[in-house]
């Protein structure tokens, strides 16, 4: 993340913050402080709805319903779940097929209790010498790590189309940022990103998007991760994490409802990202924000049914998708939030 000193943050952001607690933050602030460590699989701030994982406790958000978050940024998937097996964090932003993996090879008793993300909003961009799926056999292709989230969903796209999943010769960079300048720089000749991080790179000669975002969305499913705590965490820290689900379907609602503002914070700490890009990434999230915590029974249906059609899970011990969720917290701040009344695609 470009640097910038606290004093320029702070101007920068304090017309965000006032905005949003003028608003549907404007409430009386619990008396006690709860704490909760959260893991993410991102060093950056990247322009995604997943974004307000990290927004919220910039902006202060979560404290406005009584809850502290510390946040752990790391580099991909199995970083984070790590992280959460270890005990070193609360909660993590990890891919649902991780959660089953865990469930069902290690016994590890874990569910997700809200999400950030519905809609897969990734493209794959690629050197124009790469014009079809089956061409980047033998080519480089950055990924965040093995195992990742944009890794594991590009082998899906890919298998889509009969191509093998480990035609590309993967190569394990770290961030969108860092994957997507890379490709800018000629160091790889493709990378799965999100819409908003290839936006600064997309006039660059001799680049294209190889896989739109509509067909990529196509070929994966809707839900793919959620935030997840262990069973001990869930009962021992009930009230924290009911907090922080409030905060996070609050701060959902308002960045859908008043997506300048979602701008205006993410400008405030990515420099390197202009801001008519940031706002034509807006527009495309359109309603794909989790005002409801994107929890719904029969997107998580879909999505397991597609974990175990991946012939990697042909051996893996079936999980039932009750078994890794928790929808009481959803179902609760629902009930203390109220009804979301805007379009989106996270109805209830």
């Amino acid at each position: 993340m470009p640097f910038q000193s606290p004093l320029s943050f702070a101007l920068a952001i304090g017309g965000v913050v006032a905005a949003l607690t003028g608003g549907a933050f404007a409430q009386s602030q619990p008396t006690d402080m709860l704490q909760l460590t959260l893991a993410t699989a991102e060093t950056d701030i990247n322009p995604t709805t997943d974004s307000v994982l990290k927004l919220a406790a910039r902006l202060g958000l979560y404290e406005k319903h009584g809850v502290k978050v510390t946040i752990i940024e790391l580099d991909g998937t199995p970083q984070a779940v790590a992280a959460l097996n270890s005990g070193a964090a609360d909660l993590a932003d990890i891919g649902i097929d991780s959660a089953i993996r865990l469930r069902a090879d290690n016994g590890l008793k874990l569910r997700g209790i809200v999400s950030a993300s519905l809609g897969a909003p990734y493209l794959i961009a690629a050197k124009d010498d790469i014009s079809s799926l089956a061409d980047l056999a033998g080519h480089s292709f950055a990924i965040a790590d093995n195992g990742s989230l944009d890794h594991t969903l590009t082998q899906v796209v890919l298998a889509s189309q009969g191509v093998a999943t480990d035609a590309p010769q993967y190569v394990p960079i770290g961030a969108p940022s860092a994957r997507v300048q890379a490709l800018a720089a000629g160091r790889v000749d493709a990378t799965t990103v999100s819409y908003g991080t290839f936006l600064p790179i997309a006039s660059t000669p001799g680049i294209h998007i190889l896989v739109k975002p509509e067909d990529f969305a196509a070929a994966s499913p809707n839900l793919t991760k959620f935030i997840a705590a262990l069973d001990t965490t869930i009962a021992g820290k009930h009230e924290a994490l009911q907090r922080f689900v409030d905060a996070l379907l609050d701060a959902s609602r308002n960045f859908e409802s008043h997506p300048d503002q979602w701008v205006d914070a993410v400008a405030a700490v990515r420099d390197d990202l202009k801001k008519d890009s940031l706002t034509k990434t807006a527009s495309f999230f359109g309603d794909r924000w989790c005002v409801n915590g994107c929890l719904l029974p029969s997107e998580l249906e879909k999505t397991v049914k597609f974990v175990y059609s991946n012939p990697d899970f042909k051996d893996v011990a079936t999980v039932a998708p009750t078994d890794i969720v928790d929808q009481e917290f959803v179902t609760q701040a629902i009930a203390n939030l109220g009804p979301y009344s805007g379009p989106s695609l996270d109805k209830r």
